[in-house]
């Protein structure tokens, strides 16, 4: 499994389109390139694109994923790309989700000037007592 050693930002993008508040905030994250670096560290470009639909705005973060992992690893995450176009999810799981986590808060600082409501729902806090254990 690929493990992140470091995430870095190349592109942002922001875009309000309406002044609506949105129905629906879809999230995604794509790779469109796996490079071997090293023998074992491989680069991942990615993008995250959050959507407030319908047509209230969109932001982009483009970026690239410093990975450590086998050199066989990282040579078989490479071919099963190259078929299918998809990260296999037995490498890339972990990475996908701190590019998810990370990239998500960092677009705090992009949207806050557009209004837009950040891409992730904060923790519900209850105002119920806890219920005691028996």
């Amino acid at each position: 499994m690929f493990e992140v050693l470091n995430l870095v930002f190349t592109e942002g993008e922001v875009k309000r389109l309406k002044h609506n508040v949105p129905e629906t905030v879809t999230v995604d994250v794509s790779i469109s390139k796996i490079t071997q670096k090293e023998p074992s560290i491989a680069i991942l470009d990615f993008t995250y694109a959050v959507d407030y639909k319908p047509q209230v705005g969109q932001v982009k973060i483009v970026g690239q994923a410093y990975c450590k992992d086998t050199p066989q690893n990282i040579k078989k995450a490479q071919a099963e790309f190259k078929k299918k176009k998809i990260l296999p999810m037995e490498y890339g799981a972990r990475v996908i989700n701190m590019i998810n986590a990370n990239a998500g808060m960092n677009s705090i600082f992009l949207i806050r000037p557009f209004n837009l409501l950040p891409p992730f729902m904060p923790p519900l806090i209850s105002t119920e007592e806890p219920k005691k254990k028996k």
